[in-house]
């Protein structure tokens, strides 16, 4: 028996990387029997004679979109211009990490387009108060990217953002052999053009990258308290409100709108939440 790690999923075969060698092999039908399906990430067991996977092993970690196991951490990949960059987007994609129990840290692309560097300093400063790491970088330049590749040593770390933000051009400035192809951003739609298909795992400084397509739109299987528990800034300090079921919107004694109050919580932020908050309630009762 050998074991090995699901690198990419094509037309039913899957890739395993056992040591460094990629054996193509697929799935025992049991598994199919029993609807469980491996996926990207999964760390599996091989038949010595045949190679077919006769073991999922358990995973650490699990992610329903993009679907990929066992990640260590998450950098969601947004631009500060084409497309500008939202904090509402930004921290809906937090919340969503957060509530999957996987770390998250923001990478700010396009720095070479930006007029007045202040912006992305401010962006960074606002995060840091909720406990966010942000990484600013330019692929066009490089700058930032020496800084960046410490994050990702011996991590399986998983790339997400939206389309069109610079995310395949990341991986290629981390190394040029990842030869990821790039899409273009369109000015007269607003968005970028899908090239990441598939999910794959790239070997990289003792770990794992995971490229993963682009997002359109991120719809969260989440309630308001799911919400109000995971959203960034809140996690720490939600059971400190004086209501079990606070929604830091209404409430007295709420923790989390004196946070608000004393700075500690960019209201920016808090904007951002009662309209996550809003799309949400319209999500379960609209």
């Amino acid at each position: 028996m050998m074991q090995g790690t699901i690198v990419r999923i094509q037309c039913g075969q899957y890739s395993v990387d056992v040591d460094g060698v990629i054996y193509q092999t697929s799935p025992r039908g049991l598994f199919r029997m029993n609807h469980k399906k491996p996926v990207v990430g999964d760390k599996v067991i091989l038949d010595d004679n045949n190679f077919i996977i006769t073991e999922i092993l358990p995973r650490e970690s699990y992610l329903k979109r993009p679907t990929i196991a066992n990640i260590s951490q998450i950098l969601l990949v947004f631009s500060l211009k084409e497309p500008s960059f939202s904090n509402y987007l930004a921290l809906k994609y937090l919340t969503y990490a957060h509530y999957n129990g996987i770390k998250a840290s923001l990478v700010l692309t396009k720095t070479d387009k930006m007029e007045d560097d202040k912006e992305g300093e401010l962006i960074k400063n606002n995060f840091a108060k909720v406990g966010i790491s942000t990484y600013l970088v330019s692929n066009k330049t490089k700058e930032g990217i020496e800084e960046l590749k410490e994050v990702f040593k011996g991590q399986i770390t998983c790339l997400m953002g939206q389309t069109g933000t610079g995310k395949s051009s990341l991986l290629n400035s981390l190394d040029a052999t990842f030869e990821r192809d790039i899409g273009e951003y369109s000015k007269a739609l607003g968005r970028g053009k899908h090239e990441t298909k598939e999910v794959i795992l790239l070997p990289y400084l003792g770990g794992y990258l995971a490229d993963t397509p682009g997002f359109s739109s991120l719809e969260l299987d989440m309630n308001e308290i799911d919400i109000s528990h995971h959203f960034p800034g809140m996690e720490k300090d939600f059971d400190k409100c004086f209501y079990n079921d606070c929604l830091h919107v209404h409430e007295k004694n709420c923790e989390i709108k004196k946070k608000v109050e004393e700075g500690n919580i960019p209201s920016i932020f808090y904007e951002s939440y009662l309209k996550l908050l809003e799309e949400i309630k319209e999500n379960y009762h609209g």
